[in-house]
């Protein structure tokens, strides 16, 4: 079983957080953290986390903290760095996070999206329990929901 916690970002982890990086065959998949950092700084109801390991940051990820508008919890941003991609992290990550939401009375679904070709993606979140609800985001992103 792989140990992760997630930690906010604040100022003292922004550095650490914008040099993980995807691979090079990954980058049309994930906006950069950078970018992500930069949403997370214009929208009030997202939070930004580092997924820690034994101290080191191998990923982040960046969900809502408030139910949206549209009703539901949503994960915005998530990514795990290169060199620690396929050792569990990933799934770890997204199990606190449903854990993290599932807590709060108001969570009903938990919603996420992924470019049509990140199949990658697409069987992790199938393989914790989301299922394609068949709509798109008008950019094309395929939303899958996790019902809690």
């Amino acid at each position: 079983m792989t140990i992760i916690k997630l930690h906010k970002i604040t100022k003292e982890f922004e550095s650490e957080c914008t040099q993980l990086k995807v691979s090079s065959q990954q980058l049309d998949l994930v906006a950069s953290n950078e970018e992500s950092l930069l949403h997370a700084a214009n929208e009030p109801t997202s939070v930004p986390y580092g997924i820690f390991s034994e101290g080191k940051m191998v990923g982040f990820i960046l969900f809502d903290n408030e139910i949206y508008k549209d009703g539901y919890y949503w994960i915005l941003r998530f990514m795990i760095d290169e060199r620690y991609q396929r050792m569990g992290y990933g799934k770890a990550a997204i199990e606190e996070v449903i854990k993290m939401l599932s807590a709060r009375v108001d969570c009903k679904q938990i919603r996420v999206s992924h470019i049509p070709h990140n199949m990658a993606a697409n069987k992790l979140y199938k393989h914790l329990g989301f299922i394609e609800t068949g709509e798109l985001e008008g950019n094309g992103d395929i939303i899958l929901a996790y019902c809690v």
